[in-house]
């Protein structure tokens, strides 16, 4: 090959790469900063690959060398061409369908004719109407008076179903002349079984067969009342309870020991006077019967102290300022029916006011007790019952209808007629 020749070669290599190399640099900045127009963009890649084209016929070698190289030449120049028309086509038809325009050469619109029908009346724009501020939820409201029923049950396996009821207590509370009556009754009571025609059985087995809500409704049959709320609590719970309120002090009639019946070798000894007791201590006080003459009447002498002791300690400014916190610590120790809310209002009328509060005790004394066939254990034959006094019974209705009534109660000396 001459030099002649080596030199046009060169040349037109230098050329082809030149016209594509701008080509490419063309396309690629115009797809990027889309300053070109579609039509643009399509003219010039029409220019562009004529000018491949043409480029490759100075290419030699056969015809077909020549058209494929003009083919891959001009190949993006005819695809950006294509890309600019598509564009150009889908644009002016979406301005077309999208954008009413106005020439400003274009005549005014012809205005019309006067009539003498009267122009009508431009309807008025009504303005919106601002929604108003939503209301802030009322706290629900509760009653002034209100009782509950708390059954302390014979169970450390946590809080199962159904187990005897060894504690229960009708709390009547007056918020207004901040009074709480609570009244105890005897686990043993031979009480009427509500639903069985008659049939009798120890109130303590009811909740072993039946459960709470059974109980609730013997109590409110005994005393002829409605009860809004339960409370249900097992030894633990009580001893957790205790030890969250830091202890609580109570006024023993005896000097006694007891035994912790979980763990034998635990024996606990309570002075005649004020004993300050934690949860352990306070679960064996509320237990014992066997140092007493008159045996589970004293018991419930005790609880009644030892309740009154825990509702003093309930009522303290540290407690209340902290009751969120104590509920917390206690989560999973006792079920209630007993709303949040409800204990939410009380703790903030006492921050409030800071009211002392009259705690009246009550427990049945003149109680008769003997043997009889029970409802839920027949088999077992006659086993020891507590036949309760109308009196009593009698009494205690007086005492709660006279609290929700609104009226000041005393503390009933209840030792008077002892049998």
């Amino acid at each position: 090959m001459t030099g002649k020749h080596k030199a046009e070669k060169f040349i037109r290599y230098i050329v082809i790469l030149a016209v594509a190399g701008c080509g490419i640099a063309m396309f690629a900045a115009a797809a990027r900063t889309k300053l070109l127009p579609a039509s643009y963009l399509a003219a010039l890649g029409g220019a562009l690959a004529l000018l491949a084209g043409l480029i490759a016929l100075l290419v030699r070698g056969g015809r077909r060398v020549r058209l494929c190289a003009g083919l891959l030449l001009a190949a993006p120049y005819i695809f950006m061409t294509l890309c600019g028309f598509s564009l150009a086509t889908r644009t002016e038809g979406l301005l077309r369908d999208s954008v009413v325009t106005v020439s400003p050469t274009m005549p005014p619109a012809p205005t019309p004719a006067p009539t003498d029908e009267p122009a009508p009346e431009p309807e008025p724009t009504l303005e919106p109407t601002p929604e108003p501020a939503p209301e802030p939820t009322p706290e629900p409201e509760f009653p002034d008076v209100f009782t509950i029923y708390v059954s302390g049950i014979d169970s450390r396996e946590g809080l199962v179903d159904l187990s005897y009821s060894d504690v229960n207590m009708i709390f009547t509370v007056n918020r207004t002349t901040h009074q709480v009556l609570v009244c105890t009754t005897p686990r043993d009571a031979f009480v009427l079984v509500p639903g069985t025609d008659g049939a009798r059985d120890k109130l303590t087995h009811i909740g072993n067969f039946a459960g709470i809500d059974l109980l609730m409704e013997t109590m409110e049959s005994l005393y002829d009342m409605d009860i809004d709320y339960w409370f249900r609590i097992g030894f633990t719970g009580f001893e957790n309870v205790v030890d969250a309120l830091g202890g609580v002090t109570v006024d023993s009639d005896y000097t006694f020991t007891g035994r912790d019946f979980d763990f034998a070798d635990q024996i606990y000894t309570f002075n005649e006077g004020e004993n300050v007791l934690n949860g352990d201590q306070a679960l064996v006080f509320a237990r014992e019967r066997m140092s007493f003459p008159d045996g589970d009447l004293q018991r419930g002498r005790d609880q009644m102290k030892l309740v009154k002791g825990m509702i003093e300690k309930l009522l303290s400014p540290d407690l209340l300022n902290n009751y969120s916190s104590v509920l917390d610590s206690l989560e999973g120790q006792f079920q209630t029916t007993v709303p949040y809310e409800l204990l939410a209002a009380l703790v903030r009328d006492q921050l409030a006011d800071g009211a002392e509060w009259n705690v009246v005790c009550y427990t049945m004394c003149n109680c008769a007790s003997g043997h009889q066939v029970t409802y839920s254990m027949p088999e077992e034959g006659v086993l020891y019952v507590s036949w309760l006094s109308d009196d009593d019974v009698a009494q205690a209705q007086d005492l709660m209808n006279r609290v929700r009534n609104g009226e000041v109660v005393e503390q009933p000396d209840i030792y008077t007629n002892l049998q």
